[in-house]
C-alpha cells in the first residue's frame, strides 16, 4: 500500500498539500483506495480514502500497529554544514539509516554558513520516511557552534567523532549497550586541530573509517551505518 503523512482531525485523517497532490494527481488514487498513513508518531495507520475534496483527502482509520521500521536507539548526527545539495543527501540517508535527530553546526573550515528553510528539509524527511517505511521523521535542530556542540556531549552515553588521522575506537565494539549515541562528522575541509582537541577534551571517542579519505557525505553515511548496525538500531 502507498504511504502518506497526514494529520488527525477528530476520528479521520486528513491528507493535504503536497501529500494530497501526490495521492490525487500523481498516483491517481480515489475513494476506496487503501493507504498507510503516518502521523509522525510510533504507529502505522491503515486507512481507506473516504472522501476526495478540492484540496484534501479524508481517510477512515481501519486499524493501526507499531511501525517496525522506527529507530530503536537515539542516535544523533552532528553534521558540519556542507556545500550545496550534500546536506539534502545526508538528511535523506540519515532518515533511511535510523537517525533520530540531526544537528547542523559551523566549523572553522565550513564553506557554507547556513542551511535552507526548515520546510524544505521536512519534505526530504517525509519522502525518505515513506521510502524506508518509518513513521517518525528525524528532528532537524537549529544550527550550532562548535563550542555549543561540545557542551552537548554530556547528554549522550557515547560520542563518536569521525577522525581520519587517529583511531581510538575500541568502544565501538560494544555499542549495543548504549541507548543515546552521538556521531560527529565534518564538512569538506574537516576539522581544525583546535576543534579536534576540544572534542576529545569533552569526551568524544575518535573513530577512523580506514586508510582512505572520504568525502564528507560518504563519511556521514559510513559512520551512521556503522553505528546503527553495531548498536542494534
Amino acid at each position: 500500500m502507498r504511504r502518506f503523512f497526514g494529520r488527525l482531525e477528530k476520528e479521520k485523517i486528513i491528507i493535504e498539500n503536497e501529500e494530497f497532490n501526490h495521492l490525487k494527481n500523481v498516483l491517481r488514487l480515489g475513494v476506496g483506495a487503501e493507504v498507510v498513513i503516518s502521523l509522525n508518531d510510533e504507529y502505522d495507520y491503515f486507512c481507506l480514502v473516504d472522501k476526495i475534496g478540492k484540496n484534501f483527502a479524508e481517510c477512515k482509520i481501519n486499524g493501526k500497529q507499531i511501525c517496525p521500521a522506527n529507530p530503536q536507539k537515539n542516535i544523533v548526527l552532528f553534521q558540519a554544514i556542507p556545500k550545496g545539495p550534500k546536506f539534502d543527501f545526508i538528511l535523506q540517508k540519515a532518515t533511511e539509516i535510523g537517525i533520530t535527530r540531526v544537528v547542523p553546526f559551523l566549523t572553522e573550515y565550513c564553506v557554507a554558513k547556513s542551511v535552507d528553510k526548515k520546510n524544505r528539509y521536512d519534505a526530504v524527511f517525509a519522502n525518505a520516511c515513506k521510502q524506508c517505511e518509518r513513521s517518525i521523521m528525524p528532528v532537524l535542530d537549529k544550527t550550532r557552534s562548535v563550542k555549543e556542540v561540545a557542551e552537548m556531549f554530556g547528554d549522550f552515553d557515547i560520542v563518536l567523532f569521525a577522525n581520519e588521522r587517529i583511531n581510538t575506537s575500541d568502544k565501538v565494539k560494544n555499542l549495543e549497550k548504549y541507548k543515546n549515541i552521538a556521531i560527529i562528522v565534518g564538512a569538506e575541509g574537516g576539522f581544525s586541530q583546535a576543534e579536534k582537541e576540544l572534542f576529545v577534551e569533552k569526551g568524544a571517542t575518535s573513530v577512523s573509517l580506514g586508510k582512505r579519505i572520504f568525502r564528507c557525505e560518504t563519511a556521514a553515511v559510513a559512520m551512521m551505518s556503522l553505528v546503527s548496525i553495531l548498536s542494534g538500531n
